[in-house]
């Protein structure tokens, strides 16, 4: 009886240690290497499951590529085209770390200025994105990149940039090859202006579009991608036609000066009005919609 002991024990132990490396395997098949702007790399999941959305700005995105998430920053309620994408959805805010504990993500999405990272990281793997490094269409491939959908953002490009540029050609017949346009934005009662790769429709007027900025704007807004003006100073920064994000609002304090009023775009009606909330986005689905909202404002003036 002995004799058959150790030879019982023995091949249990090698069951037991191929069990746990079939386990371990297995666990490393069902995960993958992501290189964050940092030049770091995580180990993520190849099909994440349950993802939580931190950082709102890549609420969309994730959600267009079909992202599976379970908690997501409260802001994009402030979007009304967002607000419906994410019903039923659990909300949080900037410093809801056990709330995004208990929706138990496999993944979480943080912004690399995130104070709680460290700790969100002891809940699952954390990609941190750096939002000023990516512009705009390689943000959503950065995405696709993470997700494994890199087919689906290919093929949403290529269509987007296609009516895009039709887009921009019809703009520029009716406004002119040479127009300015300038994006003005109050918040907190000061002034801002912003680039081409800072929300407020920037990305669409810019780059989509190649639509022109003033010279002077587009040399203050280069470092950071966007800059508070001086409202005695607007004149020096308005093009030949305003976006102002005001629509929806009372009217903000540099609407009601002077300097306003004698901007050659405001006395020729050249200022376009659009919701700010929902224009602070560049994801697919407020890209779609800002295209729209601009082109046929542009071409009603």
């Amino acid at each position: 009886m002995k004799k058959l002991l150790f030879p019982l024990i023995a091949l249990v132990l090698i069951l037991a240690a191929c069990g746990n490396k079939s386990d371990s395997d297995s666990s490393k098949e069902d995960t993958k290497s992501y290189k964050q702007d940092s030049g770091k790399s995580i180990d993520v999941p190849k099909n994440p499951k349950r993802i939580a959305v931190v950082a709102p700005t890549y609420a969309g995105g994730i959600k267009y590529l079909d992202g599976k998430i379970v908690a997501v920053n409260k802001q994009v309620d402030s979007s009304k085209l967002l607000k419906d994408k994410f019903k039923g959805v659990e909300k949080i805010g900037e410093n809801d770390v056990e709330k995004v504990a208990k929706t138990k993500p496999d993944l979480i999405i943080v912004y690399s200025t995130d104070k709680n990272i460290k700790k969100y990281k002891k809940i699952a793997p954390t990609v941190v994105f750096d939002y000023g490094k990516h512009k705009y269409l390689d943000q959503q491939k950065e995405l696709a990149k993470l997700l494994g959908k890199e087919e689906k953002a290919k093929a949403w490009e290529d269509k987007w940039k296609s009516q895009t540029k039709k887009d921009g050609k019809e703009i520029k017949e009716k406004i002119g090859a040479d127009a300015t346009v300038s994006i003005f934005d109050e918040f907190d009662k000061k002034l801002y202006s912003y680039g081409p790769n800072w929300g407020r429709g920037g990305e669409v007027l810019y780059q989509a579009f190649g639509l022109n900025m003033p010279d002077k704007l587009e040399k203050l807004v280069k470092k950071e991608g966007w800059a508070e003006l001086k409202q005695e100073k607007i004149a020096d920064y308005a093009g030949d036609y305003i976006v102002s994000t005001s629509e929806g609002k009372s009217k903000p304090a540099y609407e009601k000066t002077n300097l306003w009023n004698n901007l050659p775009a405001v006395q020729k009606d050249n200022v376009i009005q659009v919701q700010a909330e929902t224009y602070w986005y560049n994801d697919p689905y407020t890209l779609e919609y800002m295209r729209k909202d601009l082109k046929e404002k542009f071409l009603n003036k």
